[in-house]
């Protein structure tokens, strides 16, 4: 089926409201849930083919992220559905305003490879959920994945709503030819600025996911080890090809030591001394391999940990460096590797300082302290799109959190209610009393009134007084 077929049909099938019937919506989200639970192990395999995922990461980070999602907007969405009440000044109080969420109409979803699953599937089901028809584009770079996700959409959704469109870069630029009632991508800076200048041709609202440099702060009030232990964890899993994943750990200078060699503890009870590529997967592709390796070779700074290579896998053993320079290439750029550039702090406001110019405006900010007005003065001091408080990368997992990112990072959110929001119009509504009372308060804003003692009238009934202090 072509392009236009494809749109066309959805949009057919959103204008004869087939997809508003709250129940309807439940329906097909147990069939997105049965999809990825029933294939399972198929899913494992082609995720293994495209990046040598490992299963347990498979399992937990792909198939039960997008499937508890899925039971969580189950439990929920009739409360997130339920028209919205909302507060305002008293003379507009009987009029009874709300919020009522209703469907933006057909959205396109843009997926991404490095979680061919999760980043693809969580904001389909906003999409489904709000009561929108939608088209999924799973990441070419993921192909296995993607052609999985073709083969099974018309076998548990509604095909007259929901299409899966696989196909390289052309498919996506024709995709965007169309308006759409909201798009929605994951994926880099470069190709998200040529996303919304094709959305701002059509009008069609955006949401953009796009990663950046994400620092881990270490403070000498930390669990040092612990703080090791997770961030080499969170800098490794899907070889550190994750969008919120550590790009740099800025460590106080007073456990500096002390945090490396519980690295190299942690490195060694992680893989034995030999870590691998079932341990830890590959990088997507040579270019991106390239593009890693290019990083490593060109650091003025020591490789402390790890620094094997194998260009005919494409595997980065997971690498620690210090000794590096503020303009040293692994701190200028988003790795989108297992290499983790190490660098020392003074203090805590030098830590905040170097955060700032190191990750600016990341994704994720991660702090570790045992210090919680410590921690949160950082997390509010930071510019960052979320941020976890010892731990990284932990703030993806609650299904009611927002997930998005702030200025280069991204703009939007989605995952629970706030995939609601925004996969739906936030319609206003109000209903205004027509009896005879309340008529007689409408009487100066028709042309007949005499000024005077309309203004007074005014003044007098619709000015809402100043709050006390």
């Amino acid at each position: 089926m072509s392009i236009d077929n494809v749109v066309s049909k959805l949009r057919a099938s959103f204008e004869s409201g087939k997809t508003r019937p709250i129940a309807w919506r439940k329906e097909q989200l147990r069939g997105l849930w049965n999809l990825v639970i029933d294939n399972r192990d198929r899913f494992a395999e082609a995720i293994h083919k495209d990046v040598a995922k490992p299963k347990v990461q498979v399992e937990v980070l792909e198939v039960l992220c997008v499937a508890n999602e899925i039971i969580h907007f189950l439990h929920n969405l009739d409360d997130w559905l339920k028209d919205e009440p909302v507060s305002t000044l008293p003379p507009f109080e009987n009029w009874s305003p709300v919020i009522r969420r209703q469907p933006r109409g057909l959205c396109l979803i843009l997926g991404t490879w490095n979680y061919p699953l999760t980043l693809t599937l969580l904001p389909f089901i906003g999409v489904i959920a709000a009561g929108n028809t939608g088209i999924l584009r799973p990441s070419e770079f993921a192909p296995n994945t993607a052609n999985l996700l073709s083969e099974l959409f018309p076998k548990y959704l509604d095909s007259s709503c929901f299409q899966c469109v696989t196909g390289g870069k052309e498919a996506a630029q024709n995709l965007l030819k169309y308006s759409f009632g909201h798009i929605l991508f994951t994926g880099g800076q470069t190709v998200g600025k040529a996303i919304m200048q094709s959305a701002a041709t059509t009008l069609s609202p955006l949401t953009l996911e796009l990663g950046g440099r994400n620092a881990v702060i270490v403070s000498d009030k930390a669990n040092v080890h612990l703080a090791a232990k997770r961030t080499l964890w969170a800098k490794a899993t899907s070889a550190g090809q994750t969008c919120f994943a550590p790009n740099v750990a800025i460590v106080h200078e007073a456990v500096f030591d002390q945090f490396l060699e519980s690295l190299k503890q942690v490195h060694y009870d992680f893989y034995k001394g030999s870590p691998s590529i079932h341990a830890v997967g590959r990088i997507v592709n040579a270019a991106q391999f390239g593009r890693v390796r290019s990083l490593l070779s060109s650091t003025k700074g020591k490789v402390f940990l790890g620094g094997k290579l194998d260009a005919d896998s494409l595997y980065v053993e997971p690498t620690v460096v210090v000794g590096l320079a503020p303009d040293d290439s692994l701190l200028t750029s988003e790795v989108f590797g297992p290499i983790l550039p190490v660098v020392r702090a003074t203090d805590i406001n030098h830590a905040i300082s170097l955060t700032k110019s190191l990750a600016p405006e990341s994704l994720g900010l991660y702090v570790f302290s045992e210090d919680s007005e410590e921690a949160n003065t950082v997390i509010n001091t930071v510019p960052n799109g979320s941020a976890a408080i010892n731990d990284v990368m932990a703030q993806i997992a609650p299904t009611s959190l927002p997930f998005g990112g702030f200025g280069a990072s991204g703009f939007g959110s989605y995952r629970g209610k706030a995939s609601i929001d925004t996969f739906s119009h936030q319609q206003s509504i109000v209903t205004v009393p027509t009896n005879a009372e309340f008529e007689a308060m409408l009487e100066w804003r028709y042309p007949y009134a005499d000024p005077d003692p309309t203004v007074a009238f005014i003044r007098a009934n619709m000015t809402a007084p100043l709050p006390p202090t």
